[in-house]
């Protein structure tokens, strides 16, 4: 199963060797600036698309790789009755990445705060709003 990490400026997937040789790459990176939205999604396999190239899917058990889905290409790495944690990116090489994960809603709870903890003038960076003092 893959491994989703926040680094300093990115998120990091890395994929076990099966889903590595399915996808054709061993670890993708999405940039926090290019990041709008994280969530989790329950059952996964039903709201992907099905054909994957480089990649496979099985139908109701797994799917690993890259598909297109009109304008917008998806990343997937997700497993059937596991639940994912859902990457919505603006600006990067994909649009979506799907990837299962044991622990999806702490996962996607920390990626949430990263989110939320943005600088409003500098994209990307992490830090806290300016506390005003109040009189």
């Amino acid at each position: 199963m893959a491994d989703l990490r926040a680094e300093l400026t990115d998120v990091v997937i890395r994929l076990d060797l099966a889903e590595a040789l399915l996808a054709g790459r061993r670890q993708l990176r999405v940039p926090l600036s290019a990041l709008r939205m994280v969530h989790v999604e329950e059952e996964p396999m039903r709201d992907i698309a099905l054909l994957r190239f480089p990649g496979l899917c099985w139908p109701g058990s797994f799917a690993v790789g890259t598909a297109r889905r009109g304008r917008r290409r998806e990343f997937a790495a997700v497993r059937a009755g596991r639940p994912a944690v859902v990457l919505d990116i603006e600006g990067g090489a994909w649009d979506r990445v799907v990837v299962s994960v044991p622990n999806a809603v702490g996962t996607a709870a920390e990626l949430a705060a990263l989110l939320l903890g943005r600088n409003p003038g500098r994209p990307g960076q992490r830090g806290r709003l300016p506390i005003t003092p109040q009189d």
